[in-house]
């Protein structure tokens, strides 16, 4: 982690002599038609497409608000590999708004420039992500060749999460971030990801603003390759780097907001925050009933207590360490963020006489979480722990399916926070158990018509249950259709349902006449039918850079059950395959037979562990080479 410290005056003075006449920040580029007449990035002759300019700025004021302003200039070489960059998102928490806004997007045609402005809010559509309200944005008219401009000003209201992402799966030309805030703060500038990025433009200065002295921060760079994304990694964006400004203190005529000194110091201030150490002191002893409290065994009572909280109460997508309402008013609305419903959960195990603290993380899209920095901006997520016999199970009620110590992905980021009274201890955390997916075809052949149909279900524990209900929860209809998709393949009649295991099920009739081919008097296809996709991919031919990681270890079962049509007889079934590698971290076993008049096709792999060293990822590609051949296979039917 590298910090840029506060430069002395005079090597401000002269640094600024040498730089800033170089280079203006903040100028925004009119538009030039070479830029339309461009045929490949400079920087990546193959990209897609590219930043051609990129300027953000953050002005804090001395009420601690935020104006922040942006622009972006972006050139579209091949549209159908750009599709990120066909749209525009602008996050929006509450109390924040949109000043300005438009969009330009030019076009050469017909040996003359054209051009599409869109300069009005209402043309926005507005959507809910992770908490967040998102103004949306399908930019029209974009062709192979267009440039797009757009800006936006908006007025926000959080003076921490001031982030700049300096690499994209996209080249830069140029891009520049800004910064300036009053010098009644303090703030120091960190740098994330796998690579340091120095600026090759740099002004670090003390401007008079109104209402006082401002430090003013400008950081230019230029021609950035794009940063691949690997599969198999818990966040992509946690390995681009990025220009995070950490407010550490903060001085007004009132009070004093100052960065704690160590994880025991965030724990004492947070047991005297009235929206936390208050919210958990809250009276809870008439909410849940005598019986589960006092339930003898103190595992199966926490148990208890969690599903009452998960049947009892809903989080409404918003994360947060700090409860956003006091605990009367979240019993009476039933819906809160995830402070809310967390802390509410280890208020009542409290209160039935068990040993419940609060675990704070970083979630996996936040970012992982520096223990040696002890700020509380860095957390965005708040679970609940239970001490027994010295062993530390973990709860999250955000999510419905989830259970003890299975947690839903988004949780598990390698470390977390438990605080403990006034002690705060950082420990790390990962996620042993082993998820399961069983996917079962029965399957009849039709020769009149060279169809085949069935039924097809779809059986899910651990983490892939919570995952899939949850998607299933948002959207019905969408997670239905989503087999249609994924296995392309006509289905109907879908039915997913959450048994009472906490397992989740799918089931659904499908016909396809795609998967038989009919020659002479032979039947040809591959007997996994449809269930030959879906496996993960290896294929990086780049050296691997980052751990491989599934987040869960599993096991995925594909089993296929066809009745042999009367009259026909296998002409040869493929050999078996089974593999182990030498220290039984990763199996797969292939086996087809034949049972009476049925043809009965198993494919398994187990992966033992939910993350392996990137030295593993030859072994990964090897195997999973072998899976692919044994699971293309055809066989034939013959007349007898």
């Amino acid at each position: 982690m590298k910090s840029i410290k506060k430069l002395s005056p005079i090597f401000i003075l002269l640094f600024n002599l040498c730089f800033s006449q170089e280079h203006k920040f903040m100028s925004y580029p009119k538009f030039n038609e070479a830029d339309l007449k461009k045929v490949n990035s400079t920087i990546e002759k193959n990209a897609p497409a590219e930043i051609l300019y990129n300027s953000i700025s953050y002005i804090v004021s001395p009420e601690r608000l935020v104006e922040k302003k942006f622009f972006s200039k972006i050139k579209i070489y091949e549209k159908k590999n750009s599709e990120e960059w066909l749209n525009i998102e602008i996050p929006i928490r509450d109390g924040e708004s949109i000043k300005d806004f438009q969009v330009i997007v030019y076009n050469y045609l017909n040996n003359k420039v054209e051009k599409t402005i869109i300069d009005k809010r209402e043309q926005l559509k507005e959507n809910f992500v992770k908490g967040l309200k998102v103004y949306k944005l399908a930019i029209p008219n974009v062709l192979d060749g267009s440039v797009i401009e757009y800006n936006y000003k908006l007025e926000i209201n959080n003076i921490f999460n001031l982030a700049y992402q300096l690499q994209y799966n996209i080249p830069v030309v140029y891009q520049e971030y800004n910064f300036e805030y009053p010098d009644t703060m303090t703030y120091t500038f960190n740098s994330t990801g796998s690579n340091v990025i120095k600026p090759k433009y740099s002004l670090i200065n003390t401007e008079e603003h109104v209402g006082g002295a401002f430090n003013v921060y400008r950081f230019g760079y230029e021609n950035l390759t794009s940063s691949k994304t690997e599969l198999f990694i818990k966040d992509g964006d946690r390995y681009k780097t990025r220009l995070k400004p950490e407010l550490n203190k903060y001085t007004t005529k009132y009070f004093i907001y100052d960065t704690a000194e160590n994880w025991n110091k965030v724990a004492d201030r947070l047991k005297n925050n009235d929206n936390f150490g208050g919210f958990l002191k809250s009276n809870v002893k008439d909410i849940i009933p005598d019986e589960i409290k006092k339930f003898y065994d103190p595992l199966e009572r926490a148990n208890k207590i969690f599903s009452f909280v998960k049947n009892n109460y809903k989080w409404n997508k918003e994360y947060g360490i700090i409860s956003s309402q006091s605990l009367k008013q979240f019993i009476k609305l039933k819906s809160g963020n995830a402070a809310d419903v967390n802390l509410t959960l280890i208020a009542l195990l409290r209160d039935a006489g068990l040993e419940a603290n609060p675990l704070l993380i970083s979630t996996v899209d936040n970012g992982v979480l520096n223990i040696l920095s002890p700020n509380l901006n860095n957390l965005n997520m708040v679970l609940a722990s239970v001490k027994i016999n010295n062993q530390i199970y973990f709860y999250d009620a955000t999510s419905f399916n989830s259970k003890v110590n299975i947690l839903p992905e988004r949780d598990w980021n390698d470390f977390g926070i438990l605080l403990e009274d006034k002690k705060g201890t950082d420990l790390s955390f990962s996620n042993i158990n082993i998820s399961k997916k069983d996917l079962v075809i029965k399957a009849n052949l039709n020769l009149d018509n060279s169809e085949i149909t069935g039924t097809f279900s779809q059986k899910e524990n651990g983490l892939y249950a919570i995952e899939s209900y949850d998607e299933y929860d948002i959207n019905h209809d969408k997670y239905n259709q989503s087999f249609k998709t994924d296995f392309a393949t006509n289905v109907k009649d879908v039915e997913s349902k959450l048994l009472t295991n906490g397992d989740f099920e799918s089931n659904m009739k499908f016909s396809s006449n795609s998967l038989i081919d009919i020659v002479g008097n032979k039947i040809i296809f591959n007997p996994l039918l449809f269930l030959n996709v879906g496996n993960e991919v290896f294929d990086q031919k780049e050296e691997r850079k980052n751990q491989i990681d599934f987040i869960s270890a599993f096991t995925r079962e594909k089993k296929v059950e066809i009745t042999i049509p009367n009259g026909y007889k296998v002409a040869d079934l493929p050999k078996p395959k089974k593999i182990q590698t030498d220290d039984k971290e990763i199996s797969f076993n292939y086996n087809i037979e034949v049972v009476n008049d049925k043809l009965i096709v198993t494919s398994k792999i187990d992966v033992a562990s939910q993350n392996y060293p990137k030295e593993y990822y030859p072994f990964f590609k090897q195997i999973w080479k072998i899976i692919s051949d044994s699971e293309n296979q055809v066989i034939s039917l013959v007349k007898i």
